[in-house]
């Protein structure tokens, strides 16, 4: 529809207000604060304090953040399937000292998690310590027991699958006792007594057996007792596992503090990252940025009541305000599919209006059927209810739903209802004959106008004849807005010889098709007529391209130049025309897999068994249908704006409109301070 028209604010405050300022503008939704530029003004940045300030709300954050994640599982809060909202008042909220009791909730989580870490990690060590305890509970002596001046002691494990006897028998003749304590599928566990002098010698020996030595703490004592102090110690940490799960759940019934906290402090940073856009002293600061003309009365209000100066002025000259879209509620469902492109530049054309109506038409087209649009809607509406989304998300469920809606409606034109499916469950549950031919099945099958499987050379030309709507209409955009630039000769000059070799290329189509086979016409004599006078037309049309197209340009050489251009650029549109049979493929590739599908199902329609799996692959099969075929539909849909349509017209480049706003992941604002 248009772009909104922008103001630009300038202020000049006492430093003390600046906070109060800030996060007034913040509140109100519609200022974008834009960095001052230092060259332009005396004052000097002095942004310590803020850093400061946002150093230590980042702090705090992340510590409310973190509790929030570790309490949630905790938490006996109603589930929601969406976003949970809260509607605070900031103000009352701090007052009433709930900001304390969040960040001091926040703090014992941290406290609890922390010692729920150490406990889990002492666990870990006791039960290890258990498990290499388990092969030594038949040993009398101490496990940490050495030996004596003149012996050693040594307890260690060999390899499973050693043979015992033969090992004790080698022991004995290198002059070493080995005392077999146990034996499992680790290896053999063996205390091993030896006289010190012999150390060398049997490291040798052992090193070849594989052995591997297994020295205990000093204080283990005997296994049996290390075993039960060992055990002891565990029930003494399940129990306090218990206790901080426990106090996890209590804590955990402050959630909802924590989450408005969480956007609070998440506002704070906020209005430090604005406030470090503003040049301040110690006494002073200047901000700038743009208000939406509509607006600027709501701002000037909220300013008066600080003592402040602010000037609302128009954009100076070489200044390139942010853009705004505004759009009707229908295409403002549509305006994320430009951003995915690229903002129309601040006074110019805004085609959001035009594109979603194109879109809408092309998307329906594309994946024209009554049950995958109803599904898709009935989806994306439920979600909206469900998941409660904030603005961006909520606008692209509405558009999906709308396109659903469009598919819904070119499926009854064009006789798609999942796929075949209504005349399929005639023949192969209803066991009618020839169902497509009974007046009922001619409908779900032939839809009002064609079927575009039975059919595909008709719906090509009517993919063509959309894609033709859609190029004039962006070369209508670009002759408006040539002329409102001044420039009306240029304007028709470049816009209307096209028209003219398109309206012959009209009156030649009938004839062309019908000849190629392309229609299903009869052959008239009136098809001829008008492709006679069609080729005049169109040649009139080029001649008029070479003669006009250079109209404008300096010279002899530059009207030339534009001439050549012009039908040079025959080709481009050629191939943009072209493009548009995208919409034929993406419409015959759902429909024929939806028809495999429905055949599948037929085949496994038999019995109770069967009837089971035909509902499985049924709704699968349509379900990876509707998933695959919506990607496509969807990158296709908006190549097409993109490329053919915003071709002819559009001047992007434009800076998003970004008002500073306070944080809304859990919270809905619904007062404020008076300053």
């Amino acid at each position: 529809m248009s772009l909104s028209t922008m103001k630009k604010l300038t202020l000049l405050s006492y430093s003390a207000d600046v906070d109060a300022i800030v996060r007034k503008l913040m509140n109100l939704r519609c200022v974008d604060i834009r960095p001052v530029e230092a060259d332009k003004t005396a004052l000097v940045p002095d942004s310590l304090h803020v850093e400061e300030e946002k150093r230590a709300a980042e702090e705090s954050l992340a510590k409310v953040q973190a509790a929030i994640s570790a309490l949630s599982p905790y938490s006996t809060r109603k589930k929601t399937f969406g976003r949970r909202v809260h509607r605070v008042d900031p103000t009352a909220f701090s007052k009433q000292g709930q900001d304390k009791k969040a960040l001091s909730v926040a703090e014992k989580t941290q406290a609890t998690i922390l010692r729920v870490k150490e406990l889990e990690e002492e666990e870990t060590r006791y039960r290890n310590f258990l498990e290499s305890l388990e092969p030594w509970l038949e040993y009398d002596l101490p496990l940490d027991l050495s030996g004596s001046a003149k012996t050693v002691l040594q307890l260690g494990s060999f390899p499973a699958g050693t043979d015992s006897v033969a090992l004790l028998h080698a022991l004995s003749e290198e002059g070493a006792y080995g005392d077999l304590v146990s034996e499992d599928d680790k290896g053999l566990f063996v205390a091993v007594h030896y006289f010190k002098g012999d150390s060398d010698r049997l490291a040798q020996f052992f090193a070849k057996q594989g052995y591997v030595k297994i020295q205990f703490p000093e204080g283990t004592g005997s296994p049996q007792t290390a075993f039960a102090a060992t055990e002891k110690e565990l029930g003494r940490i399940k129990e306090e596992l218990l206790h901080s799960e426990e106090a996890l759940r209590d804590l955990a019934e402050d959630l909802d503090l924590l989450e408005i906290e969480s956007d609070l402090l998440e506002t704070t940073v906020n209005a430090c990252l604005q406030k470090k856009k503003l040049l301040q002293t110690k006494n002073c600061a200047l901000l700038s940025g743009w208000v939406p003309e509509v607006r600027t009365d709501a701002v000037l209000d909220a300013l008066s009541k600080f003592e402040c100066a602010c000037d609302i002025s128009d954009p100076e000259e070489g200044e390139e305000p942010p853009v705004l879209l505004h759009n009707n509620k229908f295409a403002t469902n549509f305006e994320w599919v430009i951003g995915m492109y690229s903002y129309p530049k601040y006074g110019a054309y805004d085609p959001t209006f035009i594109m979603s109506i194109f879109y809408f038409i092309i998307f329906g087209l594309m994946f024209a059927d009554v049950g995958y649009g109803l599904v898709l809607t009935a989806i994306c509406l439920v979600g909206v209810k469900l998941l409660n989304p904030k603005p961006n998300l909520r606008r692209m469920l509405y558009m999906f739903a709308l396109c659903g809606v469009s598919c819904a409606i070119m499926g009854v034109l064009f006789g798609g209802w999942f796929g075949d499916l209504p005349t399929a469950i005639m023949e192969n549950l209803l066991g009618i004959e020839n169902a497509k031919e009974k007046p009922i099945g001619y409908f779900f099958s032939h839809g009002i106008i064609i079927n575009p499987i039975d059919s595909s050379m008709e719906f090509l030309v009517l993919s063509l004849a959309v894609g033709q709507v859609h190029l004039m209409a962006g070369m209508a955009i670009n002759l408006v807005e040539t002329w409102k630039k001044g420039h009306p000769i240029v304007a028709l000059c470049s816009t209307l010889p096209y028209w003219v070799l398109f309206a012959g290329l009209d009156l030649m189509a009938p004839n062309l098709f019908g000849g190629m086979g392309m229609l299903r016409l009869s052959p008239s004599p009136i098809w001829a007529q008008l492709a006679g006078i069609g080729k005049y037309v169109a040649l009139a049309g080029v001649i008029l391209l070479f003669l006009l197209k250079g109209v404008g340009k300096k010279g002899f050489m530059g009207w030339l130049a534009g001439g050549l251009g012009g039908l040079y650029s025959l080709i481009s549109y050629a191939s943009d025309l072209l493009s548009y049979s995208r919409i034929l493929a993406l419409g015959l590739v759902a429909g024929v897999i939806a028809q495999v599908v429905n055949l599948l199902t037929a085949m496994g329609s038999n019995g109770v068994g069967g009837f089971i799996l035909m509902l499985i692959v049924l709704i699968v099969g349509h379900v990876l249908n509707i998933a695959i075929n919506l990607l496509g539909t969807f990158v296709h849909a908006a190549r097409l704006q993109y490329i053919e349509f915003f071709g002819k017209f559009y001047e992007d480049g434009g800076d998003p409109f970004t008002p500073a706003a306070p944080a809304d992941n859990y919270t809905e604002i619904i007062s404020e301070e008076k300053p």
